[in-house]
């Protein structure tokens, strides 16, 4: 089984015309100006908040695109250690410059690519590198490549993170080129996310809500 397979059969299990499963919520207190949140599940809120951003910083002056992107990575992701500095060059730099930088600074600069055009760039954070990563071992997936793993703000997202880095040491995985593992996981959860007639940022949303189900199913030894 591929990865692509992996992600198709895993999205065929749990997709619903709801998405129930995410619950991360839109504090509409910091909600840029002009974003009206449709009533609805925390999915259809998000999305919603996706494709509205995107079409504000498309026609954006350049202060206004750092705004944005400072919002959605620091008010909606709660990431707060990024400088001004590096919130101007993820609003601002070209996907390519940034795409480059590997896994430094990801889970901040995919967030900005993410409202640039969110059907074509997919986050990757913490969450969704071990649900990628675990995915692989409940496949299972042959060959596995290991990707990148983040160090998170929870506890248990990093603890997991440390049992695959062993599972994977211990089974002589290879490893993800630190600079082309984005465009490859962009790939696959593109190509996966056209099979199943649905959103890249829908799978994408999917591997980060799963993700501790994904853990226990991938170490069903262990005691979390």
């Amino acid at each position: 089984m591929t990865l692509q397979e992996a992600i198709i059969t895993y999205g065929k299990a749990n997709l619903t015309e709801t998405n129930d499963w995410y619950r991360w919520p839109v504090n509409p207190i910091f909600l840029p100006a002009g974003i009206t949140l449709p009533i609805g599940s925390p999915y259809a809120q998000n999305t919603a908040l996706k494709i509205q951003l995107s079409n504000l910083y498309s026609t954006a002056d350049d202060h206004t695109k750092q705004e944005i992107t400072r919002y959605y990575i620091v008010n909606w992701g709660g990431i707060r250690r990024n400088t001004e500095e590096k919130i101007r060059l993820y609003a601002l730099d070209a996907p390519a410059s940034l795409i480059a930088r590997g896994s430094r600074g990801i889970a901040s600069w995919s967030k900005a690519l993410c409202i640039r055009n969110p059907s074509e760039y997919a986050i990757y954070d913490a969450r969704v590198a071990l649900s990628l990563n675990c995915l692989q071992i409940t496949g299972p997936v042959s060959p596995p490549v290991g990707f990148p793993l983040l160090l998170g703000q929870n506890k248990l997202i990093n603890l997991g993170s440390r049992m695959v880095l062993r599972h994977a040491s211990v089974h002589s995985w290879a490893v993800a080129r630190e600079n082309r593992f984005y465009q490859q996981y962009n790939s696959i959860l593109s190509s996966a996310a056209q099979f199943l007639d649905v959103k890249l940022y829908t799978l994408e949303m999917l591997l980060f809500a799963k993700t501790l189900e994904l853990l226990k199913e991938a170490f069903p030894e262990e005691e979390f």
